[in-house]
């Protein structure tokens, strides 16, 4: 694989070390820990002998090469004497783990007579040891981290010799209404320091303070020693709220949740701290009493581990709310920083503001049961107090939520339900940067991409470290068709976040988006290798496969995906369309009945299985005759079933669609187009033109084109780089006569990796060329390729 890039440009520091070998490998479906001894599949497990796992290695260092008998005897074995049998008993026992067949080798293939060699795509896990970055506080990370491994030997703290002074308009850190009785110590270099101004910069110079901007502290989740063991909802919402409070600070960087709450200790973070992603850990047990709560603090310094700071508060349950702003500013304190100030809301009670952090805890599962779980505790928050714009925020996110994670909600559904909890929070706490950001989010959407700039941007100016205002105006960027502006935002949010799925994910699109395939491919391994059990590494590698024209490459990838969740119907849709492309119509009918049974909107899945039913006329209008088109909104499905009926010859069932879509489509704010489905090679502007050029109606088709072109140009120049760009260009020249035009576009398309060859048979759009010998010979030329992906499909 190639080195890791971030913004086009290969990164320094990843070099082949031959004298420190990799210790975890990814071979094919597994990921191989050497130390650990393991094999790891999704939620599978395996330990396997030690030798098992050094024989396992020995392949995965050498991929591809054939290693002999006696060299694996001489490099597993080296301290035993044994007979060749043992090696092939080994590799015996390795293909049973591995799953794999002598005689159909995935894994470890025989050699006759010479031995053996790995056949699986291997890819090795290492730690980079490069030095700390010297960087402002808005500049960008410099790579994505690799998966923490074990160290043996931690590095020194970065020191420095002064301490930053506080900000000169910093306000004061805020208290606690009654005051919490508190106990602190300040520790360094192993003696106790004078609690005054004096002692503390005494203290400064012995520990070796390192300076705010170089901070990366982590929070971990705080324990619950309460006496029933039942307040550890609440210890992991009170951490969650002082991480949100310290990503306001502008030098002092904070990891998120995502990836601080993957560890349980401080010794567990020293990989990270190896890293440089971490510099300090705060730690912290909680103990709940009837009307009071005990927290005790402690703040580590890395890679040493040294204890710099300890203190333990007591509060009244009544100003939980406010506690996580008084941690957070104490930390800081402990660390020379200036506090952090959070917009003014009136004290909310101890049940309301637990209502909303058991809200947060099941809105984190990511599934649709949790999120509206997550509803139910937002809306009893509010019944509570009904002033606590947080959890009108909260709530809001669910119904978004719901829409993206398949609840059966149309985009003008989530803005009637959103927005007005939204504009309630506002109304609240006008400053409050998640209600910012959420609003931000919500008209990108909306694909109201300036509007959404206008409220991300102030939030993210108020909370600089939040990773989640950070993906959300990456995205917003994305799909404002600008990959390359989302490229720094999510560099940032890979560095306070380094083992976080869904930016790495985001990240891959956009490179993705670019048509930087190498970057992209190296983000959604490193998704796989942070979390095997999670669909979007498999998805995101068909996905590449996909836009490279390698349409086995892309099978596999959904195929793996849709093993480890066969629950997602758009995946199912999408590999659908890949059968089709593939001429493979009996797994493409599978998919889409996969996708069918599972969606709420089936109309969108039946269009694409109608395409099976393209040379079959009686089949196809029976099946157009039963389609159920939603009611409202889905313009683009009623102009692709205008568009079917048109090539069956039914003009007057053509014409009737299209008049009931068109206008409404043009008059709606929301647009029915965007980069994700001109990435997929669809453009409902230009199937209305082709049906209005159909009816023999050319002008008012031309402005649908004249639409169409721009959003492709606008897009290209914004550094768009999609094989199904040129395609969709060949279709409007196509349309406007122009033939040789049409197909230098589609000569380009196939050189890019268009495969969808079946179009040029059936598309309406490109009757006026598909005669041409060059289209012939293009169609032939696909056709080739798609057969040799069929083939190589159909071995594996």
């Amino acid at each position: 694989m190639e080195p890791f890039k971030q913004g086009g440009e290969e990164l320094a520091g990843l070099p082949e070390d031959l004298d420190n070998p990799p210790e975890q490998w990814l071979i094919g479906d597994w990921l191989a820990d050497s130390q650990l001894d393991e094999l790891r599949r999704g939620n599978e497990v395996i330990k396997i002998e030690p030798r098992n796992m050094r024989l396992l290695a020995a392949l995965a260092q050498r991929p591809g090469e054939v290693l002999t008998v006696d060299e694996l005897l001489t490099e597993v074995w080296a301290d035993l004497v044994v007979t060749q049998s043992s090696v092939y008993q080994a590799v015996s026992q390795l293909r049973q783990v591995l799953g794999d067949e002598a005689g159909r080798p995935r894994y470890i293939a025989t050699v006759p007579r010479k031995g053996y060699r790995l056949v699986a795509v291997v890819e090795p896990v290492r730690v980079p040891r490069a030095p700390v970055p010297v960087e402002s506080p808005a500049a960008p990370a410099t790579a994505s981290p690799p998966i923490p491994l074990p160290v043996s030997a931690p590095e020194p703290d970065p020191i420095s010799a002064t301490a930053a002074p506080p900000a000169p308009n910093a306000e004061p850190a805020p208290t606690l209404a009654t005051g919490p009785r508190r106990r602190a110590w300040l520790v360094g270099g192993g003696a106790v320091a004078l609690a005054g101004a004096g002692g503390l910069a005494a203290w400064w110079q012995l520990a070796g303070r390192v300076l705010p901007e170089n901070v990366r502290l982590a929070v971990l989740p705080f324990q619950d020693t309460s006496a029933h063991k039942l307040e550890q909802p609440l210890a992991d919402g009170l951490a969650e709220q002082v991480i949100v409070a310290l990503a306001s600070h502008r030098q002092v960087r904070v990891l998120s949740r995502a990836t601080s709450f993957q560890f349980n200790s401080p010794d567990a973070l020293l990989p990270l701290a190896e890293q440089h992603f971490v510099t300090h850990v705060l730690a912290g047990e909680l103990t709940r009493g009837p009307s009071r709560l005990s927290l005790n603090l402690r703040l580590h310094g890395l890679p040493r581990q040294r204890l710099l700071w300890r203190e333990a508060l007591e509060v009244e349950l009544a100003d939980l709310s406010r506690l996580a702003l008084s941690v957070a500013n104490q930390a800081l304190d402990a660390l020379g920083a200036a506090p952090v100030s959070a917009p003014v809301l009136p004290a909310t009670p101890a049940d309301a503001y637990e209502l909303y952090l058991t809200g947060l805890q099941h809105q984190r599962s990511a599934q649709l049961p949790g999120i509206l779980k997550a509803r139910e505790y937002f809306q009893r928050a509010i019944d509570r107090d009904a002033g606590f714009a947080p959890a009108y925020v909260g709530q809001a996110a669910t119904w978004i939520a719901q829409f993206h994670y398949g609840g059966g909600l149309a985009l003008r559904d989530v803005d009637a339900r959103a927005q007005p909890l939204i504009d309630r929070a506002l109304k609240l706490a006008p400053e409050l940067p998640l209600a910012q950001g959420l609003q931000g989010h919500l008209k990108a959407n909306l694909s109201l991409h300036d509007e959404a700039r206008r409220w991300l941007g102030p939030a993210l100016q108020r909370s600089p470290n939040d990773v989640t205002l950070l993906t959300w105006t990456a995205k917003n960027e994305m799909d404002d068709g600008h990959p390359a502006a989302a490229g720094p935002l999510l560099r940032r949010a890979a560095e306070l976040s380094p083992l976080a799925v869904q930016v790495q994910h985001l990240a891959g699109l956009a490179a993705l988006y670019a048509g930087r395939y190498a970057e992209a491919q190296a983000h959604y391994r490193r998704a796989l290798v942070l979390a095997p059990q999670h669909a979007n590494g498999h998805w995101g590698l068909g996905l590449v496969g996909y836009a490279r024209g390698q349409l086995a490459e892309a099978v596999q990838g959904y195929r793996k995906a849709l093993v480890v969740d066969p629950r997602r119907d758009a995946l199912w849709l999408q590999l659908g369309w890949l059968y089709l492309d593939l001429g493979m119509a009996d797994e493409a009918r599978h998919a889409f009945a996969q996708s069918q049974s599972q969606t709420a909107q089936p109309a969108e899945t039946q269009l694409a299985g109608a395409r099976l039913q393209l040379d079959d006329a009686a089949a196809l209008s029976q099946t157009l005759q039963a389609l159920q088109l939603p009611a409202s909104g889905g313009h683009e499905l009623v102009i692709d079933a205008a568009l079917l009926w048109l090539r069956l010859g039914d003009r007057q069932r053509a014409r009737r669609l299209l008049e009931q879509a068109v206008g409404l489509m043009l008059a709606d704010p929301l647009p029915a187009w965007g980069n994700w489905d001109a990435f997929n090679g669809r453009h409902v502007l230009i199937d209305a033109a082709a049906v209005y050029l159909g009816l023999g109606e050319p002008a008012r088709a031309e402005p649908l084109l004249a639409q169409a072109e721009a959003f492709l140009k606008r897009h290209r120049q914004q550094g768009n780089v999609w094989h199904t760009e040129p395609f969709l260009r060949a279709r409007i020249e196509a349309l406007r006569q122009r033939p040789q035009a049409a197909v230098a576009a589609l000569e380009e398309a196939v050189g890019l990796g268009w495969r969808r060859s079946w179009c040029i048979a059936h598309d309406p759009a490109l009757a006026s060329v598909r005669e041409l010998p060059r289209v012939a010979a293009l169609h032939a030329q696909v056709q080739q390729r798609v057969q040799a992906d069929r083939r190589a499909l159909t071995r594996g």
